[in-house]
Parts: structure tokens; C-alpha cells; sequence
């Protein structure tokens, strides 16, 4: 499990989300399955920023558009909810560029939209490639 970094934060937050998919299922948008998560998030009382801004710079100046997790918990794992059929490159792609850019250690990928949760940890690793 890639939440060895952290691995109580990592552990309450995956059992949020397994608890979540439980109870709701499949078949929302995302948007319900985030603001359900952060109902979760704060019933126990874990500290969370939803749609927490990540600002890029190249060459010195900061470009005018940037990125969203949709969750940072804890102040050090990014959360991306997703809810479609399966998670894809994209979605990896996604979230290790809002690591490496908001420089968090490790990243958490939910999705909702299949039959059972999927979830992938994502390590913050200055070897991996960017794809996007």
C-alpha cells in the first residue's frame, strides 16, 4: 500500500472512502461523492482543505492557470475523487503533476463510478515522468 508514508492518515482516509462507496454506491457525479466525502471528513474531524489551490511557476513567473486538488488532508496527501469506470493514466498523470507541483509526498486516486471502489496511492517520485 503506497500509504506507508503516513500510514494512520493513509488508513483513516481509505476507510472513509470504502465507508462512503458502501453507503452511496455507484452511479453519481462526482460532485456528490466529494461533498459526501467531506462530510465525512468532518464528522472525524480530520483537517482537510477542499479545492485546495496549487499555484505553478515556470521561469520565475507564476502562470495564470493552475490546478485544484480536490481535497488536501492533513496538510499532505492530495485526494482527486473520480467517478467513471475505471481509473486511467490520466488520472495518475493528474494527480502526480498536483504532487510534484504542490510538492506533497503522497496522493490518493478514488473512484466511485465502478462497482467497487477503486483507489490507487500515488508516491510523490522526482522519477516519475509527467505526461501532461
Amino acid at each position: 500500500m503506497g500509504g506507508l508514508l503516513y500510514p494512520k492518515e493513509s488508513s483513516t482516509l481509505l476507510g472513509l472512502a470504502i465507508q462512503l462507496h458502501k453507503e452511496l454506491g455507484c452511479g453519481f457525479k462526482e460532485k456528490v461523492y466529494q461533498d459526501a466525502f467531506e462530510v465525512l471528513l468532518q464528522e472525524n474531524d480530520i483537517p482537510y482543505e477542499r479545492e485546495k489551490h496549487i499555484v505553478m511557476v515556470y521561469h520565475g513567473v507564476q502562470l495564470k492557470h493552475d490546478f485544484f486538488y480536490d481535497f488536501l488532508c492533513y496538510n499532505k496527501i492530495g485526494v482527486e475523487l473520480k467517478a467513471c469506470n475505471e481509473i486511467t493514466g490520466e488520472f495518475q498523470s493528474q494527480l502526480i503533476n498536483y504532487l510534484h507541483v504542490g510538492k506533497q509526498q503522497l496522493g490518493l486516486l478514488l473512484n466511485f463510478g465502478a462497482e467497487s471502489l477503486e483507489y490507487k496511492w500515488i508516491p510523490n517520485k522526482p522519477d516519475y515522468k509527467r505526461n501532461s
